[in-house]
């Protein structure tokens, strides 16, 4: 039993550790291929990435940057109450978090979320009906501190992206909550236990 139950919290641990690159701290990026959505023929929600060599999908905020495919960089990991702070603005970061959890509900399949981000961010492109809609009904929302906590920006610093073309476009993205963490650490010793129990018996 000890044997097993040291088995799966060390599983656990690693899971936990796996998942604190994506959380804090700077990251290596590197972008593999847009999902197939667009917006009036540019590319939306999702982009397909890797985030320290793991399979990470994204939404791009920055309409008016460019990027490659096999592009790679590093990027500034900050939560939504921290980019708010970097850019001195709160509610736009908050704004921007609900954007993506709207884009990522529908799997991207309704690009106005994510061309409302573009052009709350950036001014551009225009907005369509639908598009327009999505952002009028965000720009009135109330949020509080630490409304979005599995929401991460991805700020990419400059001179490390591998294409010279220009700077990656900053991206946003879920990562692990702690919560489901625990839910699956407590599943994964449960199971060790049931295995221990089919083994002794």
């Amino acid at each position: 039993m000890k044997t097993l139950t040291i088995l799966a919290t060390t599983f656990l641990l690693v899971l936990v550790a796996s998942a604190l690159p994506a959380v804090a701290g700077t990251v290596n990026m590197q972008f593999i291929a847009a999902g197939g959505n667009s917006y009036n023929g540019v590319s939306s929600y999702p982009y397909f990435s890797t985030v320290n060599g793991t399979p990470f999908s994204a939404m791009c905020i920055s309409f008016n940057e460019h990027i490659t495919n096999g592009e790679t960089w590093q990027a500034t990991v900050y939560t939504v109450d921290g980019y708010g702070a970097l850019i001195g603005n709160t509610q736009k970061a908050d704004e921007l978090a609900w954007l993506f959890l709207g884009a990522r509900a529908n799997g991207g399949s309704n690009s106005g979320y994510n061309a409302a981000a573009w052009f709350l961010n950036e001014q551009a492109p225009g907005l369509d009906a639908g598009a327009q809609g999505i952002f009028n009904q965000v720009s009135n929302l109330n949020f509080h501190a630490g409304e979005f906590p599995g929401v991460s920006f991805y700020v990419p610093v400059n001179g490390t992206e591998s294409w010279q073309g220009e700077t990656p476009q900053t991206f946003m993205g879920a990562t692990p909550e702690p919560g489901t963490l625990l839910t699956l650490g407590t599943a994964v010793i449960g199971l060790a236990g049931l295995a221990r129990k089919r083994l002794f018996s």
